[in-house]
């Protein structure tokens, strides 16, 4: 899957946004400062990171700290125009806070994950072509999880849990869902995430790290790291969450949310076993 460091690219000559999180914020801090005719910081110097939580995306910058002596405006001043004006570019995406210290902080909320979600099942990624197709020893497992996930694909498509594209589901990766088929349920009625388990959660916090990894401009990352953490991660999800069975009959939005991370685990290791690691991500073993 080339070129997907670009924060833009393009699908039928429209532009589409950078699914990355970190640089997306970034982005729109520099929109809220230009909007009040602030051009003075150089947009290489907002910086948005990540704030270690277990089971919430929490972003932190210090953008008001670092430009108020040099636009003349007290941190504060400077932090409320900043979120005035972010707070327009935003539709309950993420929630925001001016901290004491002075740092904004931005939470993504259940209805923003459940945005993201679909735009990362939706992003046009492009295949890489790979020259070895051989399995390789040393990455086995995150190869096996890989094709373990395009497996319970195969079989949701089969029970109509799921609707994909290609009805054989062995030629085309990544796997797609149907455009025409119902979104994945990621809510419940009250707004609120489907998932109920603590490694569902681990799980979603992963994918967004290797989503701003991978459109980061740093090419430094260690990605056979990151499959294997994202292929550990799946596995103590998928020994731990049942899809089938009790779920699927008694809680079918679960059993698809559920689905929807194993969809959204065979684009991302994917990527990082062709693009990244060169190797190819076998559909079955």
């Amino acid at each position: 899957m080339a070129a997907i460091a670009e924060i833009y690219t393009s699908l039928g000559g429209s532009p589409i946004v950078t699914p990355a999180l970190a640089k997306r914020l970034g982005i729109q801090l520099r929109q809220s400062l230009h909007s009040q005719g602030i051009d003075t910081v150089d947009s290489q110097e907002i910086l948005v990171n990540r704030i270690k939580h277990p089971t919430q995306v929490i972003y932190g910058s210090a953008i008001a700290l670092k430009s108020a002596s040099q636009l003349h405006q007290s941190t504060f001043e400077l932090a409320e125009v900043i979120l005035t004006n972010f707070r327009s570019l935003h539709l309950g995406d993420f929630t925001f806070e001016l901290l004491p210290s002075g740092m904004l902080q931005f939470v993504l909320t259940d209805q923003g994950m459940a945005n993201w979600l679909e735009e990362i099942i939706c992003y046009p990624w492009k295949n890489t072509p790979i020259q070895d197709l051989a399995i390789s020893p040393e990455r086995f497992r995150i190869q096996y999880t890989h094709a373990r996930c395009c497996s319970l694909l195969r079989l949701a498509h089969r029970d109509h849990l799921i609707t994909l594209i290609e009805s054989d589901l062995i030629s085309l990766l990544p796997l797609k869902r149907d455009r025409i088929s119902a979104a994945i349920p990621w809510l419940t009625v009250k707004g609120k995430l489907q998932f109920i388990e603590r490694c569902e959660y681990q799980l979603l916090t992963q994918f967004v790290n290797i989503v701003d990894v991978l459109f980061s401009s740093s090419d430094s990352s260690s990605w056979e790291k990151l499959a294997e953490q994202l292929s550990q991660n799946f596995q103590l999800f998928y020994c731990q969450c049942r899809i089938w069975g009790e779920v699927k009959q008694n809680t079918p939005e679960l059993a698809q949310a559920r689905l929807g991370l194993v969809l959204i685990t065979q684009i991302l290791l994917q990527i990082l076993l062709e693009e990244k690691l060169g190797i190819m991500a076998p559909v079955e073993l």
